[in-house]
C-alpha cells in the first residue's frame, strides 16, 4: 500500500512542494551563517565561526548523492514560503500574529521527512490526523488537496500509508 501511495503523492502534485529530497553540496556547516537574518547572531559578531561537520555521523555518511556528488538530503519539502489559505479551505492560514512582513496566510512548506512520528499536525498542532492536515491544505496546495479528497478511500489509505513510512528513527537506529 505505501509504495502505491508514493506513486500517488507525485500524481497529485503533492511532491512540487514536498520536494522528496534537497541536494547539499557540503555536509558542513557554519553558525553564525552568510544567511542569518537581522536581530540574530552574524558573521561580523564572532571571531570565528563554529563549524558543525554532519559528515563525521554515520546517518550522513548513508544518506545517497547524485551524480554531481551532492548529498541528498531526504527533506520531502522545498525550504520556500507558499500561500497555503484560501476562502474556500483556510484552516492552515488564520494566524493572528504577523511573521516578519510576510502574509498571515504565507507559511514555510512543513517537511515531512519524520511526520509520522509527529502528531499532531498544523502550525498550531489543532490538526489530529494526516488526513485532517491535508483536507486542510488551500492557495497553492488547493489542487492537490482537491484531487486527494477526490480519491477513492482505498486510494487515500494508500497515500496515508506512504506518509506513514517517514518516521523518526529510534536513537538506537540512528547511531
Amino acid at each position: 500500500a505505501a509504495a502505491a501511495g508514493r506513486l500517488t503523492f507525485e500524481e497529485l502534485g503533492c511532491h512540487s512542494c514536498h520536494r522528496p529530497a534537497l541536494p547539499l553540496s557540503s555536509l558542513r556547516f557554519a553558525d553564525p551563517g552568510p544567511l542569518d537574518m537581522a536581530g540574530t547572531l552574524r558573521r561580523d559578531d564572532v571571531a570565528t565561526p563554529a563549524v558543525y561537520d554532519l559528515g563525521l555521523y554515520e546517518w550522513a555518511k548513508a544518506l545517497p548523492r547524485n551524480d554531481r556528488g551532492e548529498v541528498m538530503v531526504p527533506l520531502f519539502g522545498d525550504l520556500k514560503r507558499h500561500v497555503i489559505a484560501d476562502q474556500q479551505v483556510a484552516a492552515l492560514g488564520n494566524e493572528l500574529m504577523a511573521q516578519r512582513f510576510v502574509e498571515r496566510n504565507v507559511f514555510m512548506t512543513a517537511e515531512l521527512w519524520g511526520i509520522a512520528s509527529t502528531s499532531p499536525y498544523g502550525h498550531r498542532n489543532d490538526l489530529p490526523t494526516l488526513d485532517a492536515v491535508i483536507r486542510a491544505h488551500g492557495g497553492e496546495g488547493r489542487a492537490a488537496r482537491d484531487a486527494y479528497v477526490a480519491l477513492d478511500a482505498a486510494a487515500r489509505d494508500e497515500l496515508i500509508a506512504f506518509l506513514k513510512t517517514l518516521v523518526i528513527e529510534p536513537k538506537e537506529a540512528a547511531r
